[in-house]
């Protein structure tokens, strides 16, 4: 008996994406797609997805195109999860309409979601303050000034029973197999991901592949050109003496200036780098830990090492996560 038979039909549920205005086609199709699979894919599936708009009008994305909404405000049944997707304008455009029905629905018990600025809507919302959030590495800047109070996460997606946020694009797709593999196996959330023609089914740990540039931000000029060097070689990467070179001053200048923008050596910053890109590796389970921790310039020892230190877990039980 497989494990989708042991498991049996999850109880049928609705997503209703709710659109605003600008909203990122990338990353609704992303998460749509997969639940349009899921019903090809097992006959017995019990997630649904209806969308709207605020106006019960057709919703422009940001590519221009139009989508007609098949449901409206007013229809949402009780217990639906409400999936807000927006685009790049919600930071520069509050929307008060959005900001009080996301406050109601959270009352009446809906579970809310936020994918790509979706989770600018839930932040303007107030829904999401003391929470972990995951968010685009676009709208850190926004929401890092704007609301202190959330602990921002470079992860691709979090959630709880509550509250999900996803940092949208690609990322959406991760987030929606997540839930499928939870509720009708991995098998089934593979055999999807194939059709999808996706290699991997990401964790939601993993960090999105600018993650650095949101906590490594920099003004100064040679800092920033250090930092293009560190990203431009994370395999066989090179010594800070030579980067320093490079730029033109001392190795001690070098170290000194990383010290006034991260309170870290040129060295340390360089091995996080290095770690955060070999993280994807470690959690896609495509090749030995041996291998990554060689192509990144560890030694096998010292990576696990290393890697416990910044993640808080060994590579190995990192990667039997991801593949539980």
């Amino acid at each position: 008996m497989d494990e989708t038979t042991k498991m049996g039909a999850a109880p049928e549920r609705l997503f209703v994406f709710v659109l605003d205005a600008g909203f990122t086609m990338q990353a609704f199709s992303s998460a749509v797609e997969v639940l349009r699979l899921l019903h090809r894919v097992r006959s017995d599936a019990g997630l649904r997805y209806k969308a709207c708009s605020l106006s019960d009008a057709p919703v422009h994305a940001s590519n221009g195109f139009a989508l007609i909404p098949d449901l409206k405000l007013c229809d949402i049944p009780p217990r639906a999860t409400l999936v807000v997707v927006a685009g790049a304008d919600a930071s520069m455009a509050p929307e008060p309409d959005l900001t009080a029905r996301l406050r109601r629905w959270v009352r009446r018990g809906h579970p809310v979601w936020g994918v790509s600025s979706g989770v600018v809507r839930l932040a303007q919302a107030g829904l999401l303050n003391g929470r972990s959030v995951s968010a685009h590495w676009e709208d850190f800047p926004y929401l890092r000034q704007e609301f202190p109070e959330i602990d921002l996460t470079a992860a691709l997606f979090t959630h709880d029973t509550q509250i999900a946020t996803c940092a949208g694009g690609g990322a959406a797709s991760d987030l929606m197999l997540h839930l499928v593999r939870d509720e009708y196996g991995g098998e089934t959330a593979d055999e999807i991901a194939a059709r999808l023609v996706i290699d991997t089914v990401r964790d939601g740990r993993a960090p999105q592949r600018r993650s650095s540039e949101m906590r490594f931000e920099t003004a100064n000029h040679l800092v920033f050109a250090a930092l293009r060097r560190m990203r431009a070689n994370l395999f066989a990467p090179l010594s800070i003496a030579q980067i320093a070179v490079e730029l033109g001053i001392s190795q001690r200048q070098l170290e000194r200036l990383f010290e006034q923008e991260f309170d870290q050596p040129p060295g340390r910053v360089y091995s996080q780098l290095r770690l955060e890109d070999a993280r994807l590796d470690v959690l896609s389970g495509r090749r030995e830990l041996t291998e990554i921790a060689l192509d990144y310039g560890f030694k096998p020892v010292t990576f696990s090492r290393v890697y416990k230190r910044l993640f808080g877990v060994l590579p190995s039980d990192d990667r039997k996560r991801a593949m539980s």
